[in-house]
């Protein structure tokens, strides 16, 4: 868009009508960068319109780069700080250098490299430059939270993540500058008091707080946080924060009317506190709770007071029984969505209670509760015909006639994961694929006794199914493979481990899923280049392939696939032994959208690496 046609379009539309046009690009950042890049009218405006970004908590001036970003896109509402991200590399970040800097156009075979190098020294200054302190200058502290409190007033969502080097300083100044702010996540930091007391005095807007592994708070940090602003939260989530107690849980019930989402994990809280949130937040709709301390008697004042749940979940939970689920079911009649897990004295007649009386159940996940039997599924069956989706981990116990009534009673059920279930076999796979046709998912792991018989039944009833997971199915073949290509047009497969496997099922597969977006074929011992060949060419749509321990894969066949899936953005390769530094770089150089390529350090040449750094993760190869 150069020359006479953009000039028409700068002078035709006012900056109010372009700025909404930026708005409506969708955000993404690769759009966005577009739209800046076409002129400095249209640069000026889009940092305006900009809403969110990532930065990066560590590597070489964090914090300069906060101050940058605050600077250059005083407009935004949404931005997270996450340790995971690292200066230059993080996906989304947004980096730009500071106001008044010019670039000079430099000619020759270097200049590409004099331009990385120049782009390199406006975003990540030396330590000493940024800070005057080799420590602060490679981690985000309280200075770069400062710099975007100060640059960013409008700030209504933030997010750190294993910013370990943030204390409630920086919170005091998020507090004093961000009085918008709805929504904070706090994971892995050392925030005290102090800083949460301020949040709270500071930003009575606050409605969404999360607080996972929280260290230097105690009960008293979060009590004064929750005492100015629990009138507005809606949402509230403390997860593995050894400091809370039933004090903090009595704040939440006194003075948070509106709550309509808590997630709870902690050692110290006893029937108390769950007692009253029960009885101070009647609002409540979503419900997690691992609380090793508390018993029945706080299940049954959630049946009592809080009869608009719909979502529950129970973890890890040693002193609750049948008896706090029949409360919940009598109570909650609302309920669409529940979670077991870990729960060792519930039994079938917990599922019983719960079938029966809560007709609007549509998901269930059952996980570690070992004296859950097939009973437990025959009421599913029977009483719940609402039922979209079902998960049974680890169900020992658990066998193949549970699910003849499965498909009598759901037929809309859409959604099944089986995980180390060890009784069920074909049959159970049989029954379902011939009274659930709207099957949309299945996922088996560790199916030890399922196998074609299975994969034929689906192959023939169930024509929608899009996602098939076979992680460590033995007993599966290219027979059954052969089945599900001429009756399903998949989206995703995993066929991780699946022993039985050859060239010949993911032929059939290649040739009948021309949609297939992801592949996973790890493990498999005697696939070849022909199987990649095929891919290659019959699914243009790949996006994601795993290919890691396949002994028998060449670069001659990563040439054939690449060549054919120009979508793909990430490929797991570890441990293929014929695949040299060649291949690699055949990867790297044919396919414009990766970005996430795993591999052996040994197998990447210096080039390579130059030429794709950030999409490159080395794995260990030293075990």
């Amino acid at each position: 868009m150069r020359g006479r046609r953009v000039d028409l379009i700068n002078v035709a539309l006012p900056e109010e009508l372009l700025e909404e046009v930026l708005l409506r690009v969708g955000g993404a950042k690769r759009d966005l960068d577009a739209c800046a890049l076409v002129c400095r009218r249209w640069r000026r405006l889009e940092r305006g319109t900009r809403r969110s970004a990532k930065l990066p908590a560590s590597g070489a001036g964090a914090n300069e780069l906060a101050r940058l970003v605050a600077e250059t896109f005083s407009a935004l509402v949404d931005v997270r700080v996450d340790e995971r991200l690292s200066a230059g590399t993080g996906p989304g970040l947004v980096a730009v250098p500071p106001p008044g800097s010019r670039r000079r156009r430099v000619s020759g075979s270097t200049s590409a490299r004099r331009r990385r190098m120049s782009r390199s020294r406006w975003l990540f200054p030396s330590d000493q430059t940024a800070n005057g302190d080799g420590i602060e200058g490679n981690f985000f502290t309280d200075v770069g939270l400062t710099n975007l409190a100060e640059g960013c007033k409008g700030l209504e969502k933030l997010s750190l993540k294993w910013c370990t080097n943030i204390t409630s300083t920086g919170l005091v100044r998020i507090s004093e500058n961000c009085k918008n702010l709805t929504s904070l996540d706090i994971e892995a930091c050392y925030i005290g008091d102090p800083g949460l007391v301020a949040i709270g005095e500071g930003c009575k807007r606050l409605n969404n707080l999360n607080l996972n592994y929280v260290e230097g708070a105690t009960d008293e940090g979060l009590i004064g946080l929750i005492k100015n602003c629990g009138p507005s939260l809606i949402s509230l989530g403390v997860t593995i924060c050894a400091w809370m107690t039933d004090a903090s849980l009595r704040a939440v019930g006194s003075h948070c009317p509106k709550l309509k989402i808590l997630s709870l994990e902690a050692e110290h809280v006893k029937n108390e506190g769950v007692i009253s949130v029960a009885k101070g937040c009647p609002l409540l709709k979503s419900l997690k709770l691992q609380c090793v301390g508390a018993g029945d008697e706080a299940l049954e004042a959630i049946g009592s007071y809080c009869s608009f749940l719909e979502s529950f979940c129970l973890n890890n939970f040693e002193r609750f029984t049948d008896r706090s689920l029949s409360s919940i079911a009598k109570g909650c009649k609302n309920l669409t969505d529940l979670v077991l897990s870990d729960c060792q004295l519930l039994t079938d007649k917990s599922l019983e209670f719960v079938a029966r009386s809560c007709k609007k159940i549509a998901r269930i996940k059952i996980n570690g509760c070992q004296n859950m039997e097939t009973a437990a599924l025959e009421h599913i069956g029977r009483w719940c015909p609402g039922l979209l989706e079902l998960s049974l981990i680890y169900c020992p116990r658990i066998r193949d006639s549970a699910f003849l009534e499965l498909g009598r009673g759901c037929s809309l059920l859409r959604s099944l994961h089986l995980v180390d279930c060890s009784r069920i076999s074909d049959d159970a796979i049989c029954h379902i694929a011939q009274g659930c046709k709207n099957l949309t998912e299945l996922s088996i792991r560790r199916g030890y006794e399922i196998g074609d018989k299975a994969l034929i039944s689906v192959a023939k009833n169930c024509k929608s199914l899009k996602v098939l997971t076979l992680q460590f199915c033995e007993r599966v073949s290219d027979t059954g493979l052969s089945a599900i290509a001429e009756g399903c047009s998949l989206q995703k497969l995993n066929l991780c481990g699946c022993q039985l496997i050859t060239d010949d099922g993911l032929t059939a597969i290649a040739r009948g899923c021309p949609d297939l977006i992801f592949l996973d074929i790890g493990v498999l011992q005697i696939i070849g280049d022909m199987a990649l060949a095929e891919i290659g060419e019959g699914c243009p749509q790949l996006k994601e392939i795993a290919l890691s321990h396949c002994p028998e894969v060449t670069d001659v066949g990563l040439g054939h696939l690449v060549r054919g899936c120009l979508q793909l953005q990430v490929c797991h390769m570890v441990y293929c032994k014929r695949i040299t530094s060649t291949g690699v770089a055949t990867v790297v150089s044919s396919c414009p959208r990766l970005k996430k390529l795993f591999v052996e350090e040994a197998k990447v040449s210096e080039r390579t690496r130059r030429r794709a750094g950030p999409v490159l993760a080395f794995l260990c190869t030293g075990i």
